[in-house]
């Protein structure tokens, strides 16, 4: 099974998490606690979260530099909202590889749509917010890691996954 989670920076905001199985069934979420994250993504091989697991005190690291000529625009890193996100992510990240046999990983969920050239529309899933949406976008990405069909971008440490480009 593979895991995708839309964290949000504040446990009080809406995460979306998804599941996905190799017969790629969805299961989509909205959640609050990191509690509740890690009892859903606790059987996931992978999971690609839509959060930094790596700070910088510069605005932004190579990966971001490397997706933005191609994807436009991204938050910077630096800011506190992008610090706090990172804090939450890593967190997560130490707690679940700890307790499971489950890999993190960091993507993009706006280059994921690009890339694979979809939409909420052209899914036409059930997506409470969007939220659910960009999580379902990062366990596609999940998967596609785990089926070694995608591009790493940064640099060791600090990197970001994107799956590979639909031909």
């Amino acid at each position: 099974m593979y895991g995708g989670i839309d964290l949000a920076a504040k446990v009080e905001n809406k995460t979306g998490i998804c599941t996905l199985t190799s017969d790629d069934e969805v299961k989509l979420e909205t959640v609050f606690k990191d509690k509740t994250i890690l009892k859903r993504m606790e059987d996931c091989s992978v999971v690609a979260i839509d959060a930094p697991l790596s700070t910088t005190e510069k605005p932004f690291r190579a990966a971001e530099r490397e997706l933005m000529d191609e994807f436009g625009p991204m938050l910077p890193l630096n800011t506190p909202g992008m610090r706090s996100l990172c804090e939450r992510a890593v967190k997560l990240k130490e707690d679940l590889e700890k307790k499971t046999d489950t890999f993190l990983i960091e993507t993009y969920p706006r280059a994921v749509e690009k890339i694979l050239n979809l939409s909420r529309e052209k899914l036409n899933m059930n997506f409470k917010n969007e939220h659910e949406y960009d999580a379902y976008l990062c366990a596609v990405t999940a998967k596609r890691y785990v089926e070694n069909e995608y591009d790493e971008f940064g640099e060791k440490g600090e990197t970001m996954i994107l799956p590979l480009l639909n031909e």
